[in-house]
């Protein structure tokens, strides 16, 4: 009953509130799957024609871009005429924020940040358009599990909550929505215990968080030989990818199917995948390429179809993939992507056992942006001990002395331990794998 209410009452009113219109995009998503490839690429294209022309018109950096090489937006008629504009990087973003943005935009705005998994923290907006079908998109991909909007979650997520009133205010909003909301940073005894009692008295049809956090809550369910909420239609992993192994125990433990979701928070997410078990792409608010980088092998390039205000054109994701030509089983004609390296993260485990996802340092950065200092142009946590950490970093123009000392504080308070030594590194370059892959966090310690 309650499932209904969220999902006809308080829906639709949040969605006028907002001014989104996620249920009417997600109608036009589910319509397109089964739409010929080929005219679903001549939506995408003209969203893209769109897109550059907008970009051109009202954003300095691009129409300076476009001068630069002689070239105007109508020109780009085909995949290889778009290929021969630059590519974007995160470097780009952070240096020329203020260029990236349609000053003259009239819609609703909206600031997002990024931790930067590659170790550059940025800024960036968004749109209600964006937010409304990046919604839909990700609706659609549930729709085909058989959730629908509204149904019981247990979302698995959030950034730790320093804050009394979020502690309170976040978990309660989320109950609004029909979401039970539990710390995907937390894995002590005591919070798993906790977690699964409550799990069990919510009886979600679904979980949605942390691939890693998952991972490790059906290994306590599984350990324990716990009951398992009998409702429960599907787990959609994101920010990670489950190892074959990790996925296998996930579904055996819950009795359902895992379905991971890929994409940034730059350009939102536009890689599903579906009940056969292929990663479809979301043409209608992405175009997508894999371009041979210096390493080697295909990066990941997205642009954003979506966003108006700043939308992000050939932007270097850092991941690593390529297309494929099979076609799906699951009868939707949507294009096929296999990624071959996710967002890879390691656990971080500290001297008193306490252990967390290294996703938990994506707070710290986004704790520097908010005390709007950028210290550094990057930096790389290395973990020797449980009680030591290597922090490498190159320093920023702004760079003050002063910064490792609020950097040591603010990494004191993310992983809640203060007598940690803590040793910094400065360096002037800190080099990717041999994939191109930069990974901010690693542990050394022998698991």
């Amino acid at each position: 009953m309650y499932s209904k209410f969220v999902r006809h009452f308080y829906f639709p009113m949040t969605q006028r509130i907002k001014g989104e219109s996620i249920t009417e995009y997600l109608k036009i998503l589910k319509s397109n799957e089964q739409l010929p490839l080929e005219e679903l690429q001549k939506v995408q294209m003209t969203k893209l024609g769109h897109i550059l022309k907008i970009a051109y018109r009202n954003i300095p950096y691009y129409r300076a871009m476009f001068d630069r090489l002689n070239i105007q937006p109508e020109e780009i008629r085909s995949p290889q005429d778009f290929a021969r504009l630059p590519l974007l990087t995160k470097r780009d973003v952070v240096e020329n924020l203020d260029r990236l943005i349609d000053r003259h935009y009239t819609g609703k705005i909206y600031p997002g940040k990024t931790s930067g998994s590659t170790g550059i923290p940025l800024k960036f907006y968004v749109t209600g358009e964006y937010n409304s079908w990046d919604w839909a998109s990700r609706w659609r991909a549930r729709n085909w599990f058989g959730v629908q909007i509204g149904d019981p979650e247990v979302a698995i997520w959030g950034r730790p909550l320093y804050s009394t009133i979020r502690k309170f205010i976040d978990p309660l909003k989320g109950r609004i929505r029909n979401t039970m909301l539990i710390s995907g940073f937390e894995y002590s005894e005591e919070k798993l215990e906790k977690f699964s009692r409550q799990i069990l008295r919510f009886n979600p049809y679904y979980f949605y968080g942390y691939a890693n956090s998952i991972y490790r809550l059906a290994l306590y369910f599984k350990d324990r030989e716990l009951q398992i909420p009998d409702r429960l239609k599907a787990i959609f992993v994101t920010a990670e990818t489950l190892f074959p192994q990790e996925r296998e125990l996930v579904e055996s433990v819950f009795q359902s199917p895992v379905s991971n979701e890929y994409g940034c928070s730059e350009i939102g997410g536009f890689a599903y995948e579906c009940p056969a078990g292929r990663w479809h792409v979301s043409l209608e608010n992405v175009f997508l390429e894999f371009v041979e980088n210096e390493y080697g092998v295909k990066e990941v390039v997205g642009t954003s179809l979506t966003n108006e205000y700043m939308p992000f054109i050939r932007y270097r994701i850092g991941d690593i993939g390529e297309w494929s030509d099979e076609k799906c089983p699951c009868g939707c004609n949507l294009p096929i992507m296999k990624l071959r390296t996710g967002k890879a993260t390691d656990i971080v485990i500290m001297k008193n056992g306490q252990t967390f996802s290294s996703e938990i340092f994506d707070y710290l950065n986004l704790a520097l942006l908010d005390q709007k200092r950028r210290p550094f142009n990057q930096y790389q946590i290395i973990q020797t001990k449980p009680y030591h950490f290597t922090i490498r970093y190159v320093k920023s123009p702004g760079f003050d002395e002063s910064d490792l000392a609020l950097f040591r504080q603010l990494f004191e308070k993310t992983v809640q331990d203060n007598n940690l030594e803590i040793e910094f590194e400065p360096t002037t370059e800190i080099k990717p794998e041999s994939t191109g892959k930069m990974r901010y966090f690693i542990s050394e310690i022998k698991k």
